[in-house]
């Protein structure tokens, strides 16, 4: 499983950016951890509330881009906790992005068909 993981997310798995419990690393960093748990959450959301706007949904990834920016260009370290809670509302996001956009297809497909076969 935990190659699954690594490869799924195509982590990096950097020790001193993963989380650890009784000596033994997560099998993914602590931004991938973010994200993965983010998707369960979105899930969550949409099963309770429906759907999130997509300007929101591309709001929520921005400090995740932010976060991962600044750090690729070492403007600046990033905590552990922070990463989680970027990866969080990252993952959130790419759920209702992925969500809204097939629907914007599914809609416009619906409505082609309507008029290139009615």
């Amino acid at each position: 499983m935990d190659k699954f993981l690594q490869y799924a997310f195509m982590c990096h798995r950097l020790p001193e950016r993963s989380f650890h419990c009784n000596g033994k690393q997560f099998p993914l960093c602590a931004r991938c951890t973010g994200i993965m748990a983010g998707y369960v959450i979105g899930l969550l959301i949409l099963a309770t509330y429906g759907r999130l706007s997509l300007l929101l949904s591309f709001a929520l990834i921005i400090p995740m881009i932010v976060d991962g920016t600044g750090q690729l260009f070492h403007k600046w370290e990033s905590n552990n906790i922070r990463r989680l809670i970027t990866g969080i509302m990252g993952g959130i996001s790419i759920d209702f992005i992925i969500i809204n956009i097939t629907t914007i297809f599914v809609n416009l497909g619906r409505e082609f068909g309507r008029a290139f076969f009615l």
